[in-house]
């Protein structure tokens, strides 16, 4: 399933923009009441408004045991030789998919085993001071509240809790000013048609069109690059508009257009022609909302952060889980049915039964990396909308490892604006898909913190100037890196079969649930994904 299948909505954008403020998710007061050492959102010292290395991906644990998981067994005193618990459902890795999984089978006796510290997956984020921003996924967009994500919203008790903002109110930077309504052409108004052109052809397909993996719009338009499709359905198209479709792709999918999958492609942007939905802290609201579920129905040990599972085995009609817990002991679980929704190429690594064509499949999944930086001001301001892509009248190339080009952040999401900037330091989140293979090698350099630190502040001083801000209303700034953050949804990968082969059951017991089933990195796939392994186990 793709985004725009959740989005039909019967609530009018006139009925979205009257919500009482009173209505909406309080963010410092929910995460203060809420908030438990192992949950997404970290809550940060006074002191700590810098960081002073990258957050996000722990690279150092998972690292040491899976370059040499038989080694590191080994070194930990060997596998036990009995079990410590037998359940029904084990779920490897904690993101959206893992809690998703974990929601849908809270009346089993399951548990969830995250390698991180922290629950989350890239649905993270962090509390300083009163401000709750994210430091990974930001937003969804809005489905229809009786499809299966607003169902979920709307169980968890927050359907009406996010801030929302409609296309009609889309704002770009142009020219170092806040230039909106961007749809209707607004940085070129004698070009005017062209945009509107675009815009209604984009919300005819994402209303009419069949985005189900197997439908005819992905047997037609998967082998397409969006480039290619848009020259095929356009002809020329305003250079203003393939500027951001440029940097959508690296925002949305750490990819130009020129690689990624129409189908896919169409999927993300389609679904930015109706209204998107934001909390404070980002998506880490909604899976902490999942999770005080799960543990409330499902037992307190259901979900278990620190504990890095090192092996998962079939013996006769049961799963044999061998991990890591939080404490540093080897245990070791016998299960009925295991879902792994952690992303493939870790999942290749923990599974020495994997048929050899589909651990090839997976080695063929491309992946890309992601940085995230937040901006802390020394005061709060209003922000002109929630999110804005930074365009300068240009079409940027295409990167390479080789040609990096000369942009940093794409766009920016205002980070405290779910929660009406009432907040004592407002936030500038910058997003920073990194559009090339490799890019993760050069992240691990010591010295990338404090370079890319260095190029945010450069980049951003227009964007404050234009907010009458300048650099001495900086109060911090905090990156997040994410090695792996985000699949490739490169063209011809559906088509061909590659995620289908790579998310194959293994002997009806080893499942796969995560974005990467599908090569398509959203919420709403992951928890998807989810539903569907739920349901077959639930039979």
């Amino acid at each position: 399933m793709q985004r725009r299948d959740f989005l039909k909505t019967s609530l009018s954008v006139a009925a979205l923009s009257s919500l009482p403020a009173s209505s909406l998710a309080k963010g410092s007061e929910w995460v203060n009441d809420q908030l438990t050492d192992d949950w997404p959102i970290a809550r940060l010292k006074d002191s700590e408004n810098n960081s002073i290395d990258f957050n996000g991906d722990d690279i150092n644990r998972p690292h040491d045991a899976f370059w040499n998981i038989d080694g590191y067994i080994e070194k930990k005193g060997g596998e036990p030789k009995s079990f410590s618990e037998d359940l029904d459902v084990v779920i490897v890795g904690g993101g959206i998919a893992g809690l998703s999984t974990a929601y849908y089978l809270r009346d089993k006796k399951i548990a969830l085993l995250e390698m991180d510290f922290k629950l989350g997956g890239n649905s993270k984020g962090e509390q300083y001071k009163n401000s709750v921003y994210s430091t990974g996924a930001a937003y969804l967009v809005e489905p229809d509240q009786t499809a299966p994500l607003g169902s979920l919203l709307t169980e968890l008790g927050i359907w009406d809790k996010a801030r929302r903002e409609s296309s009609d109110h889309t704002t770009v930077l142009y020219n170092n000013k806040f230039t909106s309504p961007f749809w209707k052409g607004a940085t070129d108004k004698a070009a005017a048609d062209n945009f509107n052109r675009v815009f209604k052809r984009l919300a005819e397909i994402g209303a009419e069109a069949d985005f189900d993996y197997n439908g005819e719009l992905a047997k037609s338009v998967d082998h397409l690059n969006f480039e290619q499709w848009l020259t095929k359905e356009f002809g020329d198209v305003h250079k203003h508009l393939l500027e951001y479709f440029q940097l959508y792709g690296w925002s949305s999918f750490c990819g130009s257009t020129d690689e990624l999958s129409a189908y896919q492609y169409l999927g993300f942007i389609c679904a930015e022609t109706g209204t998107l939905m934001a909390y404070p802290g980002g998506n880490a609201y909604v899976a902490h909302k999942m999770a005080q579920r799960i543990r409330k129905e499902a037992g307190d040990k259901s979900l278990r952060a620190g504990s890095i599972v090192l092996r998962v085995t079939t013996e006769g009609d049961s799963a044999v889980i061998l991990y890591e817990d939080a404490m540093g002991a080897l245990k070791k679980i016998r299960a009925k049915q295991v879902v792994m929704a952690c992303q493939k190429f870790v999942a290749k690594r923990l599974l020495p039964q994997m048929p050899k064509d589909q651990a090839d499949a997976i080695t063929m999944l491309p992946y890309r990396a992601y940085l995230v930086g937040n901006i802390l001001t020394k005061k709060n301001f209003q922000s002109p909308s929630y999110e804005l892509y930074c365009l300068k009248g240009q079409v940027p190339p295409s990167p390479t490892p080789m040609k990096r080009g000369d942009r940093s952040f794409t766009d920016i999401c205002f980070g405290t604006w779910a929660q009406e900037e009432k907040v004592d330091h407002s936030v500038l989140t910058l997003y920073h898909g990194i559009p090339y293979d490799g890019a993760r090698q050069f992240l691990f350099n010591p010295a990338s913190h404090d370079k890319y630190k260095a190029k945010y502040l450069q980049d951003v001083e227009p964007i404050l100037q234009t907010m009458n801000l300048g650099m001495n209303d900086v109060h911090g700034i905090r990156l997040t890196r994410w090695g792996h953050a985000l699949p490739l949804s490169r063209a011809g990968l559906i088509q061909d079969g590659l995620p289908q082969k790579a998310s194959e059951s293994i002997n009806g017991i080893i499942h796969f649930a995560n974005q990467d089933n599908w090569m398509n990195p959203c919420f709403e796939t992951a928890h998807h994904c989810a539903i569907e392994v739920a349901t077959k186990i639930k039979g």
